[in-house]
C-alpha cells in the first residue's frame, strides 16, 4: 500500500481522537462570608467556625475560619464546577452576584457578600499618634494577619516563614510569652515562640532559627509588625 495513503488514513484518528483538555474557569474578585450551613440531607447545622473567602486577581485566594489561620494560594475552578483550594475542595452548586453555594462530602455551605470592614485599610487620623509599645501585656491576645505589604527595598516573602497568626500569652512558667504561626503550621504546631519584647519594640523569637520582628504599632485593636521589609497588619477577629 502506498505510504502516503496510509499517513492520510491516520491523520483523522490523530486529530479527532485527541481528548479535549478541561479549561480552567475564574471566580470574580470579591469577599464572601458563610451565612448558613447544612448537611447533605438539608438539615441546618449551627456553627461558630464561620468560613471567610476572598477571590483575587490571577486565580489567587485567601481562606480562613473565624479566629483561624489565613490560607493563601492559587485556586483552580474547572468547567465541571470543581473549586479546589489545595487544602480543601468543593463543587460550586450556585454562583450569583450576591450569593454562592458550595458543597462537598461534609455538607452544603451558603455564602453572602462580605461587607464587613475586617479587610479595610486602617488610616490613622492626623490627630492619632502611634503610641510606643513598652510592655508585652498590651499585646496579649490572638491576632490574625488580614493584610501584608512589601517595602520597595524588601527582598520578597519566604512563604514558609510568612506570618499568619500571632498568639501573645504574656509571661508564663516556661518562659514563652507567645507563639508565631507561619506558612502551613497546624493549630498545635507553631514554628516559633516569643521569648520577650526588647526595649526597642522588637519581638525576640526562637524556633526554626532566631528571629527578630519589629512592633510598629499595637493600639485600638490593630497591630503592625515589620520584618525585612515585609509589613504585617493584624486584628483580633471576634
Amino acid at each position: 500500500m502506498n505510504k502516503l495513503f496510509v499517513i492520510l488514513l491516520l491523520v483523522p484518528v490523530l486529530v479527532f481522537g485527541k481528548k479535549k483538555k478541561h479549561e480552567n474557569q475564574h471566580m470574580l474578585p470579591g469577599r464572601w462570608v458563610e451565612v448558613k450551613r447544612m448537611t447533605l440531607d438539608s438539615t441546618i447545622v449551627p456553627f461558630t467556625d464561620t468560613l471567610f473567602m476572598t477571590f483575587q486577581m490571577r486565580d489567587t485566594f485567601t481562606y480562613r475560619l473565624r479566629d483561624g489561620f489565613v490560607y493563601r494560594g492559587k485556586y483552580t475552578y474547572d468547567e465541571d464546577d470543581h473549586l479546589d483550594f489545595g487544602t480543601v475542595s468543593y463543587t460550586v452548586a450556585l454562583r450569583r452576584q450576591k450569593s454562592l453555594i458550595l458543597t462537598n462530602p461534609a455538607g452544603i455551605y451558603f455564602y453572602a457578600v462580605d461587607t464587613s470592614d475586617t479587610a479595610a485599610v486602617i488610616v490613622l487620623a492626623k490627630e492619632d499618634k502611634i503610641l510606643p509599645v513598652t510592655d508585652i501585656d498590651v499585646m496579649i491576645g490572638h491576632w490574625n494577619v488580614y493584610k501584608r505589604t512589601i517595602d520597595k527595598e524588601g527582598g520578597g516573602v519566604d512563604y514558609s516563614n510568612e506570618i499568619k497568626t500571632v498568639y501573645i500569652t504574656g509571661p508564663s512558667s516556661d518562659d514563652k510569652m507567645g507563639y508565631l504561626y507561619c506558612g502551613a503550621d497546624g493549630i498545635d504546631n507553631a514554628s516559633w515562640y516569643i521569648k520577650g519584647l526588647t526595649s526597642d519594640q522588637t519581638l525576640d523569637c526562637d524556633g526554626k532559627k532566631p528571629r527578630n520582628i519589629k512592633v510598629v504599632k499595637c493600639q485600638k485593636g490593630e497591630m503592625i509588625l515589620s520584618e525585612n521589609g515585609v509589613n504585617y497588619f493584624l486584628k483580633q477577629f471576634k
